[in-house]
C-alpha cells in the first residue's frame, strides 16, 4: 500500500502555529464566558449541575402556528406573569417549529412550574401536555453531579498518565499527555463559545464525552509512538527522517479509524435526537482534534531542531 507522505520536519512551525491558535481561541472563549457572562463560569453549566426545572413541549395549532421569537415570549412574560422573581430566570427555545424548551436556573415546586407553563400557554397557544417532557434537579443534587463527574475525569486522567508513563519513557509520557490536554482543552474551549454565543448549556453527558475523548486520543497517540520506537530500533535513516516516516506508516490507519468512527456520529447529528445532538458534537470535535494531534502534533514534539 503506498504510503502518504506528510513532510512533517519541514511542516512542524506550521503544526505548532496551528495549535497555538486553538488553544489562544478557546483560552479566550474559557476567560469571555468567566468575566462578561450572567453565568459566571468557564463554561455554560446546564441544570444537570446547577439544578433547575426543564419541560419540552409541542404547540398544537390546527393549520399553521403563530410566528414568535424567544425574546418576544419572553417579553410579553414578564409583563404579563406574577412570578417576576422565575420568570427573571425562564430561557426558552425552539428546538423545532413547533416543539418548546423552557429551562429555569432555579429548582420550582409543582405549582410554580404549572403556573409558568400556564402563562407560556396563554401567549404562544395551545399545549399538547400528553407529549410534554418535563425533569427538575434541586441544587443539592446538581453540586453532586458536578463534583462526581470532575472526580471521574481527574481519576481516568490520572490513571491514563500512570499507564502511559509504564507504557513509555518520561519524554515519550510528557508529550503524550501534553497533546492529550490539548485535545480537552480546546473542546472546552469550543463549548465555551458554544455557550457564548448560543447559551449553550453543557449537562452531564458532555463529562461522558470528554472521558471518551481522552480515552480516544491516548489510543491514537500510543499506536502512532509505538511504531516510532520500532522504527527507531532500526537506525537506518536519522532520527527525524523515522519519525516521519513512522506518521506517514500511521497516518492512514489513524485517518481511516477515525473516519470509520465518525460516520455513526454524523448519522446522529443528523438523525438523532436532540438530547444526543450536542454530545455527539462534542464527540466529532473531539476525534477530529485527537486525531490531528495524534499524528501530526504529538510526534512533532518528538522531531529535533
Amino acid at each position: 500500500m503506498k504510503l502518504i507522505k506528510f513532510d512533517l520536519v519541514k511542516n512542524k512551525k506550521k503544526v505548532f502555529v496551528f495549535s497555538s491558535l486553538l488553544i489562544l481561541l478557546s483560552l479566550l472563549g474559557i476567560i469571555f464566558s468567566t468575566f462578561t457572562t450572567t453565568y459566571k463560569s468557564p463554561i455554560y453549566l446546564g441544570i444537570d449541575f446547577e439544578g433547575g426545572y426543564e419541560l419540552r413541549i409541542e404547540r398544537v395549532c390546527e393549520e399553521e402556528c403563530i410566528d414568535i421569537s424567544p425574546d418576544k415570549i419572553l417579553e410579553e412574560l414578564r409583563s404579563s406573569s406574577t412570578q417576576k422573581n422565575i420568570v427573571n430566570n425562564v430561557q426558552l427555545k425552539f428546538l423545532e417549529k413547533n416543539d418548546l424548551l423552557i429551562r429555569t436556573r432555579s429548582y420550582l415546586n409543582n405549582e410554580e412550574s404549572e403556573k409558568l407553563v400556564k402563562d407560556i400557554e396563554n401567549i404562544v397557544g395551545p399545549l399538547n401536555y400528553d407529549k410534554a417532557v418535563s425533569r427538575e434537579i434541586g441544587p443539592k443534587l446538581g453540586d453532586k453531579l458536578l463534583a462526581d463527574s470532575a472526580i471521574s475525569l481527574f481519576v481516568s486522567l490520572l490513571a491514563i498518565s500512570i499507564y502511559i508513563n509504564f507504557r513509555f519513557d518520561k519524554k515519550y509520557a510528557f508529550f503524550a499527555l501534553l497533546a492529550l490536554f490539548h485535545d480537552l482543552f480546546i473542546v472546552f474551549g469550543i463549548f465555551s463559545w458554544f455557550g457564548i454565543l448560543f447559551s449553550l448549556q453543557v449537562n452531564t453527558l458532555f463529562a461522558v464525552s470528554l472521558l471518551t475523548i481522552a480515552g480516544y486520543s491516548v489510543n491514537d497517540t500510543v499506536v502512532i509512538f509505538d511504531r516510532i520506537r520500532e522504527n527507531l530500533k532500526s537506525k537506518s535513516q536519522s532520527y527525524n527522517e523515522l519519525i516521519q516516516l513512522s506518521v506517514n506508516e500511521s497516518f492512514r490507519r489513524t485517518a481511516f479509524t477515525s473516519i470509520t468512527t465518525l460516520i455513526p456520529l454524523l448519522t446522529l447529528i443528523l438523525f438523532g435526537s436532540y438530547s444526543l445532538f450536542w454530545f455527539s458534537i462534542s464527540l466529532s470535535l473531539g476525534i477530529i482534534i485527537g486525531s490531528y494531534s495524534s499524528i501530526l502534533l504529538a510526534p512533532s514534539f518528538l522531531l529535533k531542531d
